[in-house]
């Protein structure tokens, strides 16, 4: 099992409006902000782990644009494997596993 970040409010995704593969990635299983949501915080794009996880987009990958505006909807899930975030009209949904598709993570 493992923990995922979604927003599935209207607006921003959080992971599905951002297209570098490695900021996704970064952004799905980011657990400074899983760890502040478990611990009851309210998330928003000035969210100290926010902050951190731009810094990190920055540095790791030379991305200086995250778009973080789903911050303020995210919500975890655990799945056992893969998923294909969903999202319409900044809606965010997933699927777990299935095809080999370079969008399952």
């Amino acid at each position: 099992m493992r923990k995922i970040l979604y927003s599935p409010g209207f607006g921003a995704g959080w992971t599905t409006w951002n297209s570098d593969e490695n900021v996704v990635k970064l952004m799905l299983t980011y657990q400074p902000i899983i760890d502040a949501l478990e611990r009851g915080e309210k998330m928003n794009s000035e969210h100290p782990a926010v902050k951190q996880l731009e810094k990190e987009c920055e540095e790791k990958f030379g991305v200086t644009y995250v778009c973080v505006l789903g911050a303020d909807d995210l919500t975890i899930a655990e799945v056992s494997g893969r998923v294909h975030i969903t999202e319409y009209d900044g809606s965010e949904g997933f699927v777990e596993e299935g095809g080999d598709d370079r969008t399952w993570m």
